[in-house]
Formats: structure tokens, sequence, C-alpha cells
């Protein structure tokens, strides 16, 4: 089976350990998040995540 390009916010919330209403708002935050919205899905570029965070690495993520 081949790996999944793709993941849906849930997903990336799991395999992150972020809450998923934390994610979301990385998501409308950041423009540089990496993730495409189909129609009402957002799905995270799963190769790009990693470079992402180790790019914002020390930065406060949890702005209210």
């Amino acid at each position: 089976m081949e790996e999944k390009m793709m993941l849906t916010m849930q997903e990336t919330a799991k395999l992150t350990g972020i809450g998923l209403q934390k994610l979301k708002q990385i998501a409308r935050e950041y423009t540089d998040f990496p993730y495409i919205k189909v129609g009402v899905k957002h799905l995270v570029i799963k190769n790009k995540l990693a470079d992402w965070f180790e790019k914002h690495k020390g930065e406060e993520l949890w702005k209210n």
C-alpha cells in the first residue's frame, strides 16, 4: 500500500500531538503552513510538515 501524500487535520493532530482546534488556528494564522483546501476539507502536505515545524522552531505558535 502506498503512503498517503496528504493528511486530514484530524490525522495531523494525532501525528503531532497538537489539538485539532490549535492546529486549525495555526493553519489560519500562518500563511506558509503546508496545507491546501479542497472544498471544506483542509489537507496537510505530509512531506512538508516537518520542514515547516523546523522553520518555526522556537516560536510561540499558540497565539490567543
